[in-house]
């Protein structure tokens, strides 16, 4: 897919003169360090700090005790009013050997250095802004200073390129961790090279950063266990779990996932779609002080899905379709009839473990979608809405549809169309059909090996007059085709390709009464 991609930045390392002994910060080791209840956690204002070499990264407040006012990116003081910051407590703290660099490069055009790599390169807050981009190109990012990406704390989000035009521009970096003022929490929470640099920080307990084997790897439909007591081994009266979800939760009116005994050191979280979920974890302690985690849960879904969401689930019904490898049938056989889908594209007729689909012509039974894929054992989709009927059927089929949100069967939930095993080269068209014929606002997500790879119809890039008067085959969206590919050690790859409508290059690919591939 076409990419326009651009920049980054450095600071002079500046001296700390007063230095304090070193023996006063060691003898301030008898309070733990936790937030208070009714304290709201603090915020590093992280700014472009200076590379290797520098002592620390920002201006300092007293003593970098916790009852000071937070410093910038995890830098200490000497404690003394108005005094310069003490050199000997910062290297006790945190040893210049260890400390990592910010990699900022302020002033640099992103763009025009041909740096556009998911990075604040320059560190002015935002990410490789200006960078042309392939419109619904969904990709890693991370929002802090590039040097600090991947440690402690630190932690990508996703970056989704928008625009009306042939190409479009990067937008916001969200989701991920970025920088923070650092806590007593076992964790290098300003991602620095130093965990818990704080005066007198003992932590009750050790929150996870990325890639952290104690936090689970989860699978769609299937319960994830998050266990408190893998990270807080100290007394609790309160326990607390919180869950942000991916996309579609911005937009259904119902959560795509479950989570359970939240107020109980051990909840059970199940995700009914593939995708990055963040998870907020608060113990409160006897003497009330709290102790709080934030870290993401990789729900990892395997091969090709396809998902559809919108805000009107539950009182307009949009079906999702996956045509067949190589297939360029229409997507209906009379474009005068809606029930009347191809027999070869999966979709509510052919793809559900029930069948309930009819051909128009005779109201022949329409066959199970086939491309010759094996099934999936049953713990691919036992768990889903439709699980019983799949469990009867002994496997899970390829391609299949989890489940059908026709207001009815299904109503507010995203509809997924699975493939656990494309092969190599296959090459899929994906395409949204305005069933009821009512105002909706679709948003299509693709998701390869797990991973969130590009985004359709989401604001300001919403699917405009996405409805049709009563009759025909009605509203249809050819929304991309997207190609598998496959590596020599069976790896596998995604290429995404936004479909335009015949002869321009802007705008989506809908039709009204028109069943053309």
């Amino acid at each position: 897919m076409d990419e326009r991609r651009g920049v980054a930045r450095s600071e002079a390392s500046r001296s700390r003169p007063g230095a304090v002994p070193l023996f006063l910060a060691l003898l301030v080791l008898s309070s733990a360090c936790s937030v208070r209840e009714g304290e709201e956690p603090r915020d590093a204002a992280l700014g472009a700090a200076g590379d290797a070499g520098e002592p620390l990264d920002a201006a300092v407040d007293a003593a970098r005790s916790v009852d000071a006012a937070p410093p910038r990116d995890g830098a200490v003081s000497s404690g003394a009013e108005g005094g310069a910051p003490d050199a000997g407590l910062e290297e006790a703290l945190c040893p210049v050997d260890r400390r990592v660099p910010t990699g900022c490069e302020p002033g640099l055009d992103e763009r025009l250095a041909g740096r556009c790599q998911g990075l604040d390169d320059d560190c002015d807050g935002r990410v490789d802004e200006g960078c042309g981009c392939a419109l619904g190109e969904v990709r890693p990012c991370f929002a802090g200073p590039p040097g600090r990406r991947g440690r402690g704390a630190c932690a990508d989000g996703t970056q989704q390129c928008t625009g009306g035009f042939e190409f479009g521009v990067w937008g916001p970096c969200v989701g991920g961790i970025s920088p923070s003022a650092e806590t007593c929490n076992g964790l290098d929470d300003d991602c620095n090279g130093c965990a818990d640099d704080l005066v007198g920080c003992v932590p009750a307990g050790t929150c996870p950063g990325p890639d952290d084997p104690r936090i689970p790897v989860g699978a769609p439909f299937v319960e994830t266990a998050l266990r408190g007591r893998d990270f807080y081994g100290g007394a609790a009266v309160r326990w607390s779990w919180h869950v942000e979800g991916g996309p579609c939760d911005g937009v259904l009116p119902r959560p795509s996932f479950t989570l359970s005994d939240d107020t109980r050191e051990t909840a059970k979280f199940v995700a009914m779609l593939s995708g990055d979920y963040t998870v907020t974890m608060t113990v409160e302690a006897p003497d009330g002080a709290l102790f709080r985690c934030v870290f993401v849960v990789h729900v990892r879904g395997p091969g090709l899905r396809i998902e559809l969401c919108y805000p009107e689930s539950e009182s307009v019904d949009l079906d999702l379709f996956l045509s067949a490898p190589g297939s360029t049938a229409p997507w209906f056989l009379d474009p005068t009839d809606k029930f009347s889908a191809t027999p070869t594209a999966c979709g509510w007729h052919n793809c559900e473990a029930v069948l309930r689909g009819s051909m128009a012509p005779g109201g022949v039974a329409v066959p199970r979608a086939d491309w010759g894929h094996a099934s999936s054992p049953l713990s691919e989709c036992e768990g889903g809405p439709l699980g019983a009927e799949w469990a009867a059927l002994g496997a899970c089929a390829n391609p299949r549809l989890d489940i059908d949100n026709n207001l009815s069967e299904g109503i507010g939930v995203a509809e997924n169309i699975n493939l656990d095993e494309p092969r190599d080269g296959e090459r899929f068209r994906v395409m949204v059909h305005n069933f009821t014929g009512l105002r909706a606002r679709p948003l299509v997500n693709v998701y390869c090996e797990g991973r969130r790879i590009a985004t359709f119809g989401a604001a300001p890039d919403e699917v405009p007059d996405f409805f049709d008067a009563p009759g025909g085959v009605g509203a249809v969206w050819r929304v991309a085709d997207v190609t598998t590919r496959r590596d020599a050690a069976g790896g596998l790859a995604c290429d995404v390709e936004l479909l335009r409508p015949p002869w321009r290059w802007t705008g989506y690919d809908v039709t009204y009464g028109d069943p053309r591939f």
